[in-house]
């Protein structure tokens, strides 16, 4: 929502006045406008939910990058451990990193 409240109203006015329908409206002016927001909000999406997803596997699982986490501090396997880290680190990075390529080309309109 904040993507389309953002959209500047001289361009849908514009659009409008040159005769666009809703539907060529929405499709050309005011979608390819909220691509960037829509995108951020997948990239925190991705954030949150692997960052939920290892604080339960912490919480209650046997087995998972959280458990081997938690089960290794416990049993003061400290390389263990801290090799779950590292890939938990380099899975969140990587997911990152496809998503901002993505949202590069799907927005490759607009300026940097």
């Amino acid at each position: 929502m904040a993507g389309v409240k953002d959209v500047d109203p001289v361009v849908i006015r514009s659009a409008r006045a040159m005769g666009a329908r809703r539907l060529d409206l929405f499709r050309r002016v005011i979608l390819p406008a909220t691509v960037p927001s829509i995108m951020t909000g997948v990239r925190l999406g991705a954030t949150f939910s692997i960052l939920m997803l290892v604080v339960a596997e912490y919480v209650g699982a046997k087995a998972g990058l959280g458990a081997l986490v938690i089960n290794s501090q416990y049993a003061f396997l400290i390389p263990k451990m801290y090799a779950a880290i590292v890939v938990l680190a380099l899975l969140g990075l990587t997911t990152n990193a496809v998503l901002v390529r993505l949202q590069r080309r799907a927005t490759r309109w607009k300026e940097s």
